[in-house]
């Protein structure tokens, strides 16, 4: 006689969106590609979308949103005025998707609320904050890894540790967020054993992500949360005095230790030297934005907008010691950068949203479980660092994910629910809930179809431009054409495809028109990009000088009057007017781009 059989059992949508949300902090930290131009990107951007997106939308389907209501009037607010300065920005088209490299346009804006909503959804808290700890315990292994000599050529982008981020920076972001957190589930004894022995380990790796990025922002953040939460808990400490005092001598022990046998001393000392990437050199980068920012007040110049406008704040001294080898595209602080995209009425909604999310929060700094101190000290840590470094792409979409998994652990006056409870049933009572969650749900649905597009789209246009760019490499100039130009057809609105495109069709052979052509197709979607516009301004001298004809003279100098009318400061441009004017045999405009030019690269020229 057979025995009963079992019924297969279903997921039901909340359980499958608090699955991809745990697998989104997987995807967007340690997702890569080997095989593409530029490996740590598109990928990333692929996870976010698809994860983020997906996972929210069912969760709200499902649950509803439980966001206090400030918080979501504040939230929805800033979602809403930064899609108006998108629509009136500086760069039509990154403003909303943003662009290739930074990906921080107003799509992840919204998918950061719709984020934020989905973590007060309740959705499996054990599962979302699992999969923190998971990638945490992950990225910690291979920064391990790398830290100690095994550093796959993937890896290799840095003398600092990157790991699957691509960037010190990067790491060391992602390393204060989820470092306390870790550490927190590590020491809290109301989790299970297996739970606590990989967040021990994934504190552990952090920890050497946090040292070992050399990312000065974040130091800055851990440290000021560290302050913070030994403020909070100062009567527990006075209580346990030797202990206490104790403790202080390791961590300064082990701070002496760190400077002493690792390049972070030095990392630290180079703040004071102003020649040395984020020294005092930062100051200037915070000076220019300030001025620039300054010309539109109220709506800024939209997401993605400063590179476009960067030059507008620039002075010759700047100019000096700083150059345009790299060019600036954020402010390297997280409130200029808004008020930046939002202008001021963008800033205050954002501060807003952070005190009203910090009134709620901050008190676990003080009473709390372990998990949920450590949560949210990673979060200040997240916050603080933000001042000298931007919003990425990476990593702010799991910090608003953490901040509204915590808003939904503590009721908007209410009392604490218990560490990573299990979420109750859904709600057939709060019918308003339900609706708006829905709404946004459908919402998230349309946009993340459009933007699962976009995400495939540039996961193949990249690798297919990564064989491009190796095959420059090897000097196989045909491939190399061949494969640029089915990348910059897949994706005619990225700027580097049609850069690179310009470069294999040039060293092919086929002719510099042919190269003008990619710029000018790519500067259809990004008119004002600078770096489109010196490259399509050197392609036209080059033309220039290749042919000799009057009318390609002029046009070249036609080009580079027009934009050193509109940036004047630009050593680069200089040194194309200089090349065109000895090249042509116009003496008097030659000395007068030569003097122009050696003033403002001298003190670059003096470092390099």
């Amino acid at each position: 006689m057979e025995g009963p059989t079992t019924a297969p059992t279903r997921r039901d949508p909340d359980e499958v969106g608090a699955l991809a949300l745990a697998l989104l902090p997987m995807g967007v930290l340690l997702g890569l590609d080997p095989g593409g131009w530029y490996p740590f990107g598109p990928v990333k951007w692929l996870a976010l979308v698809v994860l983020g997106g997906g996972g929210a939308a069912l969760v709200l389907w499902h649950r509803g949103s439980d966001l206090p209501r400030p918080v979501g009037l504040v939230a929805s607010a800033l979602v809403a005025w930064l899609a108006v300065t998108a629509a009136v920005g500086r760069d039509p088209w990154f403003a909303w998707i943003g662009t290739p490299e930074r990906r921080f346009g107003w799509v992840t804006w919204a998918l950061c609320a719709a984020l934020l909503a989905a973590g007060a959804a309740r959705p499996r808290a054990r599962v979302v904050v699992g999969g923190l700890v998971a990638a945490g315990a992950a990225l910690g292994a291979l920064t391990s890894l790398e830290a100690l000599g095994w550093e796959p050529p993937t890896f290799a982008v840095a003398s600092r540790l990157s790991a699957t981020l691509g960037s010190p920076a990067y790491l060391g972001a992602a390393a204060a967020l989820l470092g306390p957190l870790t550490l927190g589930v590590a020491l809290d004894r109301g989790l299970g054993r297996p739970v606590r022995r990989v967040a021990a380990a994934a504190a552990a790796g952090l920890a050497v992500a946090l040292v070992g990025s050399g990312a000065r922002a974040a130091w800055l953040g851990v440290a000021v949360a560290g302050l913070a939460l030994a403020w909070g808990r100062r009567e527990a400490l006075r209580a346990h005095r030797r202990r206490t005092l104790a403790s202080v001598g390791v961590g300064l022990a082990a701070l002496a230790a760190v400077a002493v046998l690792t390049p972070a001393g030095a990392r630290a000392a180079a703040l004071l030297d102003a020649d040395a990437p984020g020294g005092r050199g930062r100051l200037d980068e915070w000076r220019v934005a300030l001025v620039t920012a300054a010309d539109r007040p109220l709506t800024g110049f939209g997401p993605e907008g400063y590179r476009t406008a960067f030059h507008e704040g620039v002075d010759d001294a700047y100019e000096r010691r700083h150059g345009r080898d790299e060019q600036p595209d954020r402010a390297h602080s997280a409130p200029l950068d808004v008020l930046l995209v939002g202008g001021v009425p963008g800033l205050a909604l954002w501060a807003g949203l952070l005190v009203l999310v910090g009134r709620r929060v901050l008190p676990a700094l003080t009473s709390g479980t372990p998990w949920r101190t450590g949560a949210v000290a990673g979060l200040l840590a997240h916050v603080v660092g933000q001042l000298a470094l931007f919003p990425l792409a990476e990593v702010e979409p799991l910090a608003w994910l953490l901040a509204g998994t915590l808003l939904a652990d503590v009721p908007w006056g209410g009392a604490s629910q218990p560490a990573l409870a299990e979420p109750a049933p859904p709600r057939t009572s709060a019918a308003p809930a339900r609706v708006q969650g829905r709404r946004l749900a459908v919402a998230l649905v349309v946009l993340g179809s459009l933007l699962a597009v976009d995400a495939v789209s540039g996961v193949v246009a990249d690798r297919e431009a990564g064989s491009a760019a190796r095959a420059l490499r090897r000097g196989d100039t045909r491939a190399a054409r061949v494969a640029a130009e089915r990348a910059s057809a897949r994706r005619p609105d990225w700027p580097r495809t049609g850069l690179l495109e310009a470069r294999a069709v040039v060293a092919d052979g086929r002719g510099i028109h042919r190269g003008l052509e990619a710029l000018v197709r790519a500067r259809r979607w990004s008119p004002r990009d600078p770096v489109l516009v010196r490259a399509e301004i050197a392609l036209l001298v080059d033309r220039a000088l290749a042919t000799g004809a009057p009318a390609h003279r002029d046009e070249a100098q036609r080009a580079l009057d027009d934009r050193l009318a509109e940036d004047p400061r630009d050593g680069s441009l200089w040194a194309e007017a200089l090349r065109l004017a000895e090249g042509t045999g116009d003496r008097a405009a030659a000395a007068q781009a030569r003097a122009r030019w050696e003033a403002l690269t001298a003190e670059e020229r003096r470092r390099g």
